[in-house]
């Protein structure tokens, strides 16, 4: 049984926006295809034949799934799609599907008549694959949700050759997320172009242009105030966190600069703090601060 991709996406279509683009700024690579055809393209990360690492500790990758959608949800941009980890999962969601669809049915009893004892645990684990399958539902549809916002942006500094880094879309999205990307990106352009820009003088169509005092590309807000949890942990080959420091009172913490105010500032292992965005994020990408 294939895992049902439809149930984890589940109202994605009606939430998700969908456009289509020709613009002077970009070339014109799209079809005529609805944004709710594109979420279809995500089906396919469920019926990719994927092997689980049996020595992956099933607590561990829940636990680590449970942070990735707290940064994701908390922070203001788009983050590294976490590729292992959500194929893990997947295959796991799809296991427990079908190993609850054979217990229910009585295949792994003696009898097929389910005491209400016996039952209890076939509804706890139910349970807890609902518990599980709702993480990855939100996270999937908190990353459409800045796709959408920040598709222009993102087509803009993927085709920039100044940020090196930022073109692999296939580090920062899944295969399906692209596709959706492209798909979308150029049809928001072509509508942009179609509506407003080929209507205006030569000089002003260029959708990136910033001459003007209002950009008309959504960027994230890196100054964004976000809550941190200070968790460190994070070791090279040699056992030992290469940024961990110290304070004036030997308590171990980490080391930040608020470059606007020109100021060094510590933050202790297991403190909470109010802090920037762009101040912590090499700290939370690292996996030594987590958004809260």
């Amino acid at each position: 049984m294939d895992i049902d991709i439809d149930d984890i996406l589940a109202e994605l279509d009606r939430d998700t926006t969908a456009v289509e683009q020709n613009s002077s700024s970009y070339p014109d690579q799209s079809d005529d295809t609805r944004g709710a055809n594109d979420l279809a393209l995500l089906k396919s990360a469920a019926n990719t034949e994927i092997t689980v690492d049996p020595t992956s500790n099933k607590i561990e990758d829940y636990q680590k799934l449970v942070t990735h959608w707290r940064n994701e949800r908390m922070s203001p941009e788009l983050l590294p799609y976490p590729h292992h980890l959500m194929a893990r999962t997947l295959v796991r969601i799809q296991d427990r599907m079908e190993f609850i669809e054979t217990l229910s049915m009585g295949y792994l009893e003696d009898s097929r008549e389910l005491t209400v004892d016996s039952k209890l645990p076939l509804l706890c684990m139910e349970a807890e694959l609902e518990r599980l399958k709702f993480v990855v539902r939100s996270f999937i549809r908190c990353r459409l949700s800045k796709i959408d916002k920040y598709s222009i942006y993102l087509r803009q500094q993927s085709d920039s050759p100044e940020i090196p880094g930022f073109n692999r879309l296939d580090l920062l999205m899944s295969k399906e997320e692209v596709k959706y990307h492209m798909k979308h990106s150029n049809i928001l352009l072509k509508l942009f172009n179609s509506s407003v820009l080929k209507h205006l003088p030569e000089e002003l169509q260029a959708i990136n242009d910033t001459e003007g005092s209002i950009s008309m590309i959504d960027e994230p807000d890196w100054n964004k105030t976000v809550f941190i949890l200070v968790c460190g942990g994070v070791l090279d080959e040699t056992g030992v966190d290469p940024k961990l420091t110290t304070d004036d009172d030997g308590k171990p913490c980490y080391s930040v600069v608020i470059e606007e105010l020109n100021e060094e500032i510590y933050l202790l292992i297991g403190a909470v703090y109010v802090i920037r965005y762009s101040v912590i994020v090499e700290l939370m990408k690292d996996g030594r601060v987590i958004l809260i």
